[in-house]
């Protein structure tokens, strides 16, 4: 591997990592956050990198690997992922391996001894082989001086380490004990996509990271649009979904349910509707769960209706949306189900189906998990785990920016500037049917876009190109390349494939193996469609919309004006001697007329003008921000009495009494007389 700390300059070693970039992923520079990691890396540096689904993460560690000599090891969770990281990597021309129970014994001596004659750069390694005897031998053949070396251990999905995060696993306990048997240790990187501080922290102990550079290129996935949609569960739930899915019928979508029941019964829906459908969980053989994803992988079915035993392993490029017909148990799952969306970067969406069910069923869920004598079963998790859920349920429940509230659960305090949730824009609701489509137009991915009617059609020329070629080599079409890839081509129209080497995502192999196939199809076009000018000069038919079309076929959806009350208004409120502040909200609420265009006043506005003012403070305890009430609060009758929570620990409660609710009252009257309202 090449090393800036061996006496290599770190402009040349950057200067390799972008050509080496270029080369094996067509890609022309690095994502936000990948080049500190990478360099970090090159000069020999433990690294912690935090960044979410679709930043790139395996991009930090691959482009490492591919610079030098040596084995690159990566710890991964999933023999799927494993399979599929392998693929991707194979048709950009790299020499991957991966080692894992699906391979047979001989199968494995095979790979080990290649691996042990150079012929990988990577191997992906499940954490339970870390203690085999036979790995660690060949390992620590190929670490002792003279060996090939082990210049890098990656560890994928690293919060699987900490008892504290949503998918912990005894086995990733295993890789501190690994690394101190190799005669010459490697330098250890660990990527996850959702982690709070003390997960971080648990991470870097666990590992026995050694001065890590921690990278938290922050947790936005700035293309997601979430929604949240309540309902009274049942029918009405099932309703909603199916027709979502008949309303995007040529995208594909993951649907999550809480229970394998659920998941049963909503499969057979879809497939009554005639929606091909595929469904995933422990309940099934391994053969009918492997078949399923298999199929959703290839394209063979649009939609996958599953538990949450479905999703660290899927690496499917072009899901369009992520529905979730229960609330999950915690935002840490929810935001890495979700993220299973729009990992190419185009527009995707992820809507929530709550209903007040969600929270029993969840509760009844814990409760079960707690008895069963695992590591929940102790007091502290338990209440952790009650904790986690009661975040989830805010969620669901909130007025605020659906993007912000996330955010600052992991920690980014970012201010709302969205515009891409339920909660910031209006959502027209639009009528359905009962289990049948409304016919309504629907707008083709491709539009989202910006794509006018030719780029469509070529879009869905080339797609098919690409599922022609993607049944040639047995790989699924988003290995041959991305959605995003395919209307790039589209925009730029290469003729040749050396202009194929300006689009985004192609690499000198795939150019060499898949080239000729796109070039022919985007020729054709040219050919069938000269542009309007009627010009022979090699002049191209416009494929993309103007920008007076992007503006009248774009979305429909606008940003949700502020709250307003005009201040007057504000002396029709009935105080009481004592109230939460939630309830004298709703009292302020219910003075304004039903509105979709306006926001509601959130009792979180109220707080940051209490705190502004100096009658509450924010404190840290522990992991939380709470708000506690300062001498200046209570000399005007706020509240707060410390109580304990069901599952241990405790919290303070916040009440207000008639004369500071009428300081309350005050303030707003003060703060809406200096705006004016917005129409």
């Amino acid at each position: 591997m090449f090393s800036i700390a061996n006496g290599g300059s770190p402009s040349v070693a950057l200067d390799q990592a972008h050509a080496t970039l270029g080369r094996y992923f067509g890609y022309g520079s690095f994502r936000p956050g990948q080049e500190r990691v990478i360099s970090s890396i090159l000069a020999r540096r433990d690294v912690l990198a935090v960044m979410p689904t679709g930043a790139g993460k395996s991009i930090c560690y691959q482009v490492p690997a591919l610079m030098g000599s040596g084995l690159t090891l990566v710890v991964s969770p999933l023999i799927s992922l494993m399979e599929d990281q392998t693929r991707a990597l194979l048709a950009a021309g790299a020499h991957p391996s991966y080692l894992n129970s699906s391979l047979s014994i001989p199968q494995q001596n095979t790979v080990l001894k290649r691996a042990a004659d150079g012929a990988y750069q990577l191997m992906f390694v499940a954490p339970e082989r870390l203690a085999d005897p036979r790995f660690i031998a060949f390992a620590q053949a190929a670490a002792q001086p003279g060996g090939m070396g082990i210049p890098l251990l990656a560890v994928d999905e690293a919060h699987c380490v900490s008892q504290w995060g949503q998918d912990f696993r005894p086995s990733y306990l295993e890789i501190a004990g690994f690394l101190t048997r190799l005669p010459r240790r490697p330098i250890v990187s660990a990527f996850t996509a959702t982690a709070t501080e003390r997960v971080k922290n648990d991470i870097v102990a666990s590992l026995g990271l050694n001065n890590p550079v921690t990278m938290v290129t922050g947790f936005d996935r700035p293309n997601l649009f979430f929604r949240v949609v309540t309902r009274r569960g049942g029918s009405q739930k099932d309703n909603s979904i199916i027709n979502y899915v008949k309303k995007h019928e040529d995208e594909s979508g993951i649907i999550y349910c809480a229970t394998k029941k659920n998941v049963d019964k909503l499969y057979t829906l879809l497939n009554e509707q005639g929606i091909s459908a595929g469904r995933y969980h422990a309940g099934l053989s391994n053969d009918e769960r492997k078949q399923n994803q298999e199929d959703f992988t290839y394209d063979r079915i649009r939609v996958m209706v599953a538990t949450n035993a479905f999703g660290m392993g899927i690496d499917k490029s072009n899901v369009r949306y992520v529905l979730h017909y229960n609330m999950p148990q915690s935002l840490e799952y929810y935001y890495q189900e979700a993220g299973r969306a729009g990992r190419d970067g185009e527009e995707a969406e992820c809507v929530l189906f709550f209903s007040k069910q969600d929270i029993m069923i969840n509760k009844f869920l814990l409760q079960n998990k707690a008895s069963a004598g695992d590591v929940a079963s102790d007091m502290q998790k338990t209440a952790n785990d009650q904790r986690k859920l009661q975040q989830m349920i805010n969620y669901c429940e909130t007025d605020k920016c659906l993007r912000e509230f996330i955010l600052s659960y992991f920690g980014d305090t970012t201010p709302c500037i969205c515009n891409k949730c339920s909660n910031c824009v209006v959502v027209e609701d639009e009528e359905e049917e009962t289990y049948v489509e409304t016919g309504k137009k629907r707008k083709k991915a491709a539009q989202l876009a910006g794509l006018n009617e030719l780029g469509a059609a070529l879009f869905e020329k080339l797609r098919s190109v690409r599922t022609e070629l993607a049944a040639e080599k047995s790989v699924p079409p988003y290995i041959i390349c991305s959605d995003k890839t395919l209307k790039d081509m589209c925009a730029k129209l290469p003729r040749d494939k050396e202009q194929l080497a300006d689009v985004y995502g192609m690499g000198e192999q795939k150019i060499q193996n898949y080239g000729e196939a796109f070039v022919t199809a985007v020729n054709s076009l040219v050919a069938d469609n000269p542009n309007p000018s009627g010009s022979t000069t090699g002049e191209r038919p416009q494929t993309v919309l103007s920008d007076e079309e992007a503006a009248e076929t774009g979305s429909t959806r606008k940003k949700k004006l502020p709250f307003y009350i005009e201040p007057q208004r504000l002396d029709e409120v009935e105080l009481t001697d004592k109230c939460r502040l939630t309830e004298l909200t709703n009292k302020i609420n219910e003075l304004c007329p039903a509105d979709k265009e306006h926001k509601k006043l959130a009792a979180s506005f109220i707080n940051e003008l209490l705190i502004a003012e100096g009658y509450l403070e924010e404190v840290t305890e522990g992991e939380n921000k709470i708000k506690r009430v300062t001498e200046k609060g209570r000399s005007v009758g706020i509240d707060e009495e410390e109580r304990k929570a069901k599952f241990g620990g405790s919290y303070y409660a916040i009440t207000h009494s008639k004369q500071s609710q009428q300081v309350i009252i005050e303030m707003l009257k003060k703060h809406y007389s200096g705006i004016k309202p917005q129409e």
